[in-house]
């Protein structure tokens, strides 16, 4: 795999019941950005060009050294594009599963778009929540060192928040937009603070038993 940088404690990352620390991994290559479409304002364009990573690590390696290093067990994967290394991120998950931990997994491929099923496919059976959708200054809502999990983690508002419930072949989510914060619990439980209760979900199936 081919790692950027880890911040084993970030308060950017998202949420978690520990004042939403989290430990938070840059994966490195963007292959949209490569192409020549690259989300307008990205926050990481040094993390594009994946060529510039001078060691590559196994994901047996990567997961180790989050399971030695991370302060609790949430982790956080961003990039680049995380599902540009989607095979190798599963394998990481996978280990990291068996361990408890709390996984998110920043995309800007959206999962409702059947075309990119087969890279969500690789994480699905191991991830807690998904935020997915190209960045949008249009939509900011991005607040640097807000400490909320929420506006401090997703760039802006046409971006959407899953919850990968296990336990359902429902997955269920909301815009960001429409949020005011999300948080999870110490059982892991996500919990949606929309803005008002007229907000529609958006939901999206998939069968389990075609994920690796």
């Amino acid at each position: 795999m081919k790692i950027y940088n880890a911040k084993w404690t970030s308060t950017s990352a998202g949420p978690s019941p520990y004042n939403n620390y989290r430990t938070e991994i840059f994966l490195y290559g963007c292959n949209r950005a490569i192409m020549g479409e690259p989300c307008k304002n990205c926050f990481n364009p040094s993390l594009w060009d994946s060529s510039k990573c001078m060691k590559e690590y196994s994901p047996l390696e990567v997961a180790t050294q989050i399971i030695k290093y991370s302060p609790n067990k949430y982790v956080t994967f961003v990039g680049g594009e995380p599902l540009d290394q989607a095979e190798e991120l599963g394998e990481v998950c996978s280990i990291l599963k068996k361990f408890n931990y709390h996984i998110i997994v920043f995309s800007s491929y959206a999962l409702n778009d059947q075309s990119n099923f087969y890279k969500f496919n690789h994480i699905l059976p191991y991830v807690d929540i998904i935020i997915d959708g190209k960045y949008d200054e249009n939509e900011r809502i991005y607040r640097e060192d807000f400490g909320d999990g929420f506006t401090d983690a997703i760039g802006s508002g046409n971006q959407i928040v899953w919850d990968i419930n296990q336990q359902s072949k429902e997955i269920k989510g909301f815009y960001a937009r429409d949020l005011s914060g999300i948080y999870v619990s110490k059982n892991n439980s996500l919990k949606f603070i929309t803005k008002n209760n007229q907000v529609v979900e958006q939901t999206y199936q998939y069968n389990k038993k075609i994920a690796c």
